[in-house]
C-alpha cells in the first residue's frame, strides 16, 4: 500500500513536471511569435514610411519644377513684350494668365510644404500679381491721359500756335513794309495812315501769340504731371522687382534643403 502511494505521488509530480514544462515552452513560443510579429510590423512600417517619403518627395520635385516653369514664363512673357495691365478688357492677356498659373501651382506647393517653401512660392506668385496690378494701374493712368492730351494738341494747340505764327508774320510783313515805305518817303510813320491800322494787328497778333501760349503751357502742365504720375507707378513696379529676387534665392534655397533631406518635413 506504502508503495503504491508513493508511486501515485511520483506520476502525480511527473505530470505537473510535464504540465509546467509544456506551459512554459508554450509562452516562450508565444513570447517568440510575439517578437517576430513586431518586428514584422516594425519592417513593414519602416518600408511605409520610406515608400511615403519618397513619394513626397517626388511630388514636391514635380510641384517644385512646375512653379518654376510658370514663373519662367512669366518673366520671358516681361522680357518679349513688357507688362501688358488688365484694364477690364476682354482681350487676352498672357502675363494675367501666366500669372494665375504660378498661383495654381503655388497653392499646390501649400498642400505638399513645407511651410517655408509653400510661403516663398506664394510670395512670388503676389509678386507677379502686383506686376500686373501696377501696369494695369499705369496703363489706365496713359489711356486716361495721353489720348485726350494728343487730341488737345492736335486740335487746340497745334491750330493755335499755327494762328499765332501767321498772324505775326503778317503783321511783321506789314509793318517792314510801312516802315520801308515811310523812309522813302521821309514822311513820319504816325502820319501815314495806315499806321493804326497795322498797329491793330500786331496787337492782334500778340493776342493770338498770348492765347497759344496759354494753350502750350496748359499742355506742358497736363504732360509734366502725367509724367509725375507715370514716375511713381514705375517706381513701385522697381520695387516690387527688386523685392521678388531675394524671394526668388529665398524660395530656392529652402526648395534644395527640403528635396536633399532623407526624411521630408511635414507639410
Amino acid at each position: 500500500m506504502k508503495e503504491l502511494v508513493v508511486a501515485l505521488v511520483a506520476a502525480v509530480f511527473g505530470l505537473a513536471g510535464t504540465v509546467v514544462g509544456a506551459v512554459v515552452s508554450a509562452r516562450a513560443a508565444k513570447k517568440g511569435a510575439l517578437l517576430s510579429a513586431q518586428a514584422t510590423l516594425q519592417q513593414v512600417h519602416d518600408q511605409a514610411s520610406v515608400d511615403q517619403a519618397h513619394w513626397l518627395r517626388q511630388q514636391r520635385l514635380q510641384a517644385y519644377e512646375g512653379f518654376l516653369a510658370a514663373w519662367d514664363e512669366c518673366l520671358r512673357i516681361i522680357d518679349s513684350a513688357g507688362l501688358p495691365g488688365d484694364s477690364g478688357s476682354s482681350g487676352a492677356n498672357p502675363l494675367k494668365e501666366a500669372a494665375g498659373r504660378m498661383a495654381e501651382r503655388a497653392r499646390r506647393i501649400d498642400i505638399l510644404g513645407p511651410a517655408e517653401v509653400a510661403r516663398a512660392a506664394e510670395e512670388l506668385a503676389n509678386s507677379i500679381r502686383r506686376d500686373v496690378k501696377i501696369a494695369t494701374k499705369l496703363k489706365e493712368l496713359t489711356m486716361s491721359t495721353v489720348p485726350t492730351a494728343t487730341e488737345r494738341l492736335t486740335t487746340e494747340t497745334a491750330p493755335a500756335m499755327a494762328a499765332a505764327r501767321e498772324a505775326m508774320q503778317s503783321a511783321a510783313r506789314q509793318m517792314q513794309e510801312l516802315v520801308a515805305q515811310a523812309n522813302e518817303s521821309d514822311r513820319p510813320l504816325h502820319e501815314d495812315p495806315r499806321t493804326a491800322a497795322i498797329l491793330v494787328s500786331v496787337e492782334q497778333a500778340q493776342e493770338i501769340a498770348r492765347a497759344a501760349i496759354i494753350h502750350v503751357r496748359e499742355d506742358n502742365e497736363g504732360f509734366s504731371a502725367y509724367l509725375a504720375q507715370a514716375a511713381v507707378i514705375v517706381n513701385e513696379l522697381k520695387r516690387n522687382q527688386q523685392a521678388r529676387a531675394g524671394i526668388r534665392e529665398r524660395f530656392t534655397a529652402a526648395a534644395r534643403q527640403t528635396l536633399a533631406s532623407v526624411t521630408p518635413s511635414a507639410p
